[in-house]
């Protein structure tokens, strides 16, 4: 009994600190391995097969990772339309993907909690309003676009959001490898329920697993959750992933055939018009200054590219301080038992003295932690 209370208290003290260093962001923290599995589908994208009115079958999309290829079944949410009053298909896209951001969002701004159920399974939740939602977006919207919107100004409105949340929670995504065995299967929502007037959103273990793998990295909320297109959307979360060696001068070059994977790019079967809107796309971003074409040709057909694309100064700036937020997680000291000892960046203040006198209190408290492990290492 007394080791199981001690697996039980050492996983509650390892979540604590996971959960902890997530937050310590306060940024939209993305996953590479979440966000390439492909989870959302066009509503007239050509895949989607039709069975009788307004009901179809999953999409399958084949997709990357590490150098190997799977395949994900989007098996789409089927419930009543209140309008219609009949069953209807529901696959998640643009609006799925912003509240979905805007949900791991306000996550990382410690409002996410963490209980156990009867046989001890982490349960990651929010409890949260549509308001809450709309403010989370709105916010975002606002930064980017200099207006004063409010709450009640939100694109989705209350119906939207609800409405969305059920399809996050009851589209089926089955991942499978080359040999077609499951490799996994879940929904982005485990459960939403309504509890003293919150809205509880249960958060699905794909998700919680990154968290507590650490398998993440500081993100720009505000720009994904402002993203009125969803290519845009994809693009932005791919060059926040992948922009890592944020510096003048520096460049990410991927090919337009990783692009057109990435951000489920199928307009046309020609590559030559493909190329010439994505680079368009790209141009269009404010993360970007300009792209430089390297086009490659089997005769006179375009056959893929790659595409150099330059970061604007603003962008640098913002990956370099996500960069920061990232790798102080990385580095972060346990100081006790339920503690962290969190190097304080100058973002997290409102004034220089404030980040000064906190950086001071860091120094000391990391020397005395430093100081204590070495004792304790020579007096073994």
């Amino acid at each position: 009994m007394h080791s199981r209370n001690r697996k039980v208290n050492f996983w509650k003290e390892s979540l604590a600190i996971q959960l902890e260093l997530f937050q310590s962001t306060k940024k939209l923290n993305l996953s590479e391995t979440y966000e390439a599995i492909p989870k959302e589908v066009s509503s007239d994208d050509s895949r989607i097969v039709w069975v009788s009115d307004g009901i179809a079958e999953s999409v399958e999309k084949t997709f990357s990772l590490d150098g190997k290829s799977f395949v994900a079944e989007i098996s789409p949410a089927n419930f009543k339309n209140k309008k219609t009053k009949k069953f209807q298909s529901y696959f998640p896209h643009l609006r799925e993907a912003r509240i979905e951001y805007a949900i791991i969002s306000m996550a990382s701004k410690r409002l996410m909690q963490i209980e156990s159920d009867k046989d001890n399974n982490k349960i990651f939740f929010l409890k949260t309003t549509y308001y809450q939602i709309q403010k989370e977006l709105v916010q975002s919207i606002n930064k980017q676009e200099n207006k004063t919107l409010k709450p009640n100004d939100c694109p989705y409105n209350t119906s939207s959001i609800r409405e969305a949340l059920e399809v996050l929670k009851r589209t089926d995504i089955s991942v499978r490898n080359e040999s077609g065995e499951d490799v996994y299967i879940f929904n982005r929502i485990k459960d939403i329920y309504l509890e003293d007037k919150k809205v509880v959103i249960e958060l699905w273990n794909m998700i919680t697993k990154y968290i507590s793998s650490w398998d993440w990295r500081a993100s720009d909320a505000d720009s994904l959750l402002a993203s009125k297109s969803y290519y845009i959307i994809k693009l932005r979360a791919l060059l926040n992933l992948k922009f890592r060696y944020a510096c003048q001068g520096a460049t990410y070059g991927p090919s337009l055939s990783f692009i057109i994977d990435k951000i489920s790019f199928h307009e046309n079967k020609e590559k030559r018009i493909t190329l010439q809107k994505i680079v368009k796309l790209l141009n269009s971003m404010h993360e970007v200054s300009k792209v430089e074409v390297i086009k490659k040709y089997d005769g006179r057909k375009i056959t893929d590219a790659i595409l150099k694309i330059h970061p604007s100064d603003s962008f640098v700036t913002t990956m370099i301080e996500n960069n920061k937020l990232t790798k102080r997680s990385q580095n972060t000291h346990i100081w006790s038992k339920w503690n962290l000892l969190i190097e304080p960046l100058r973002s997290d203040f409102i004034t220089d003295w404030a980040f000064k006198n906190a950086h001071v209190q860091y120094k000391i408290q990391k020397w005395k932690l430093l100081f204590g492990q070495k004792n304790k290492l020579f007096n073994q």
